[in-house]
C-alpha cells in the first residue's frame, strides 16, 4: 500500500466530499453528538489540530473514507450540506470545558448557524468576513493511500487506527469481514424482533446481539456448553466463521425462525429490556425446541408473567417479597458479568426451571406462597 500527505482546506473538501464513499466497516454516521459536534468546529476556529483523515484512492477518482467519517460529516453538517445528518446546520458555540475562558473565538457570532454568518458577512460585517476566511481556510491533514492488494487491509487499518479511542465492541465488530460478520449486521441483526425489545439502536447494539446468541447456539449445539461473549470472544467467532458451513447456516436459519416465532407470539416485546435476557430467552426456545405458533404462544405467556415478576420484586428494591426472592437472586446474572460463561447457564437453566414450572401448573415459582394477587400486582406496577 502506498501513502501520499496532503494538505486539504474546508473550501476543497467541499469540493471534493461528493466522491467521498464510507464503507460498511466504518462506524455509524451519527454516533457524535451535537455537543461533540460543536467541539470539533470550535477547535477549527482556534487553529487546534484535528486528526488526520485517511482515505484510499482508486483508479477512477472515487474515495473510500477509512477513517475520518465523524470529523467529516461534523464539517459538512455545519455547512448545512450532509441532510442525512440529524443535525444538518447547528449553530457556532465557542466553548471552553477546561477551563474559564475570557476570549472565546467569535463569541458574538455564537447561536448563529453557518448560512446566518454567511448572510452578514455578504453584508459586510467583519467579524462574520473573519469567521468566513479562517473557517475555509483551515487546513487539515488528509492521508491518501493507494495499491492495496485486499480489501480487508482497510477494514484492519481502521481497527489499528482507532486503537485507544472510544469506540466500543459492536463497532469493532462491524469492521470484522465474513459471513457471520454480514449476517450480524444484515438480515438477523435488523430482525424486527431486535428493533423491538427497547435496547439501544445505535452504536450497532442489535447487532452485537445477534452475535451473542449465534455464539451461544454454535457453542450450545458444538460443545454442549454456553460459552463467554466478550467482544475479544465474538470477534474470534466472526474470524473462525468468516465462510459458514452448511451446518452453521442452518442454526443461522433456526435462530431467524424462533425470533420470528417469538416476534409474533409477544404482545410486547420490550419486557425483555435488555440484552441479557434476550439472550436467554432466544436460548430457552432454542433448548426447549420451540417451533410452532402454539409453543411460542405459550413460552410468551410464561415470559409475560415471568418477567412481570421480575420487575414488580426489582422496583420494591430492598423490601422485596421474600417468596420471590429467587428472582431477585436470578437478576444479578443479568445485571453483573452477563456475558460470562455462568452468569449465561445460570440465568438460561432457572428460566427453563421456571417454564417447566410454570407449564405444569400455570403459575410462577412463589405465586402460591405469596398473600395476594401477584400477577395483578405487578401489572399495576410494571404496565
Amino acid at each position: 500500500m502506498h501513502k501520499e500527505s496532503a494538505l486539504w482546506d474546508i473550501e476543497q473538501l467541499r469540493e471534493e466530499f461528493k466522491r467521498i464513499n464510507f464503507p460498511k466497516y466504518q462506524r455509524e454516521p451519527n454516533i457524535w453528538s451535537r455537543t461533540e459536534k460543536k467541539r470539533l468546529i470550535d477547535s477549527i476556529m482556534r487553529g487546534f489540530d484535528i486528526a488526520s483523515i485517511y482515505l484510499y484512492e482508486y483508479d477512477d477518482g472515487s474515495l473510500d473514507c477509512i477513517d475520518g467519517r465523524q470529523r467529516l460529516g461534523t464539517i459538512m453538517a455545519f455547512l448545512n450540506e450532509k441532510p442525512d445528518d440529524e443535525d444538518e446546520g447547528f449553530e457556532y458555540e465557542p466553548m471552553n470545558e477546561i477551563y474559564e475562558d475570557q476570549d472565546l473565538p467569535f463569541e458574538e457570532l455564537a447561536g448563529k448557524k453557518y448560512e446566518e454568518i454567511m448572510q452578514q458577512a455578504n453584508d459586510g460585517h467583519q467579524l462574520a468576513e473573519d469567521f468566513k476566511e479562517k473557517f475555509l481556510n483551515y487546513g487539515f491533514s488528509v492521508v491518501k493511500l493507494t495499491g492495496s492488494r485486499r480489501a480487508e487491509e482497510f477494514n484492519l487499518q481502521f481497527t489499528r487506527l482507532n486503537l485507544g479511542m472510544i469506540i466500543n465492541s459492536g463497532e469493532k465488530l462491524h469492521a470484522m469481514v465474513g459471513d457471520l460478520r454480514d449476517l450480524c449486521f444484515g438480515r438477523l441483526g435488523e430482525h424486527s424482533f431486535l428493533e423491538e425489545i427497547g435496547i439501544p439502536t445505535r452504536r450497532f447494539a442489535k447487532e452485537q446481539l445477534s452475535a451473542q446468541i449465534l455464539a451461544q447456539v454454535f457453542s450450545i449445539e458444538e460443545a454442549d456448553e454456553y460459552t463467554r461473549t466478550r467482544h475479544v470472544d465474538l470477534q474470534r467467532l466472526f474470524k473462525k466463521h468468516t465462510s459458514l458451513s452448511e451446518r452453521h447456516q442452518d442454526y443461522v436459519e433456526r435462530v431467524e425462525e424462533i425470533l420470528t416465532l417469538l416476534d409474533d407470539a409477544l404482545e410486547d416485546q420490550s419486557i425483555l429490556r435488555n440484552r441479557a435476557l434476550t439472550v436467554s430467552a432466544v436460548l430457552v426456545a432454542w433448548k426447549l425446541d420451540i417451533d410452532s405458533n402454539d409453543e411460542a404462544l405459550e413460552l410468551a405467556a410464561f415470559l409475560d408473567e415471568f418477567l412481570c415478576r421480575l420487575h414488580w420484586q426489582l422496583d420494591k428494591g430492598l423490601d422485596f417479597d421474600d417468596e420471590f426472592r429467587e428472582l431477585v437472586d436470578f437478576n444479578r446474572d443479568v445485571t453483573q458479568a452477563s456475558v460470562e460463561q455462568y452468569a449465561v447457564r445460570r440465568r438460561t437453566d432457572k428460566m427453563i426451571e421456571y417454564y417447566k414450572y410454570w407449564t405444569d401448573k400455570n403459575q410462577i415459582i412463589g405465586d402460591d406462597d405469596y398473600d395476594g394477587h401477584p400477577g395483578e400486582e405487578c401489572r399495576d406496577v410494571v404496565r
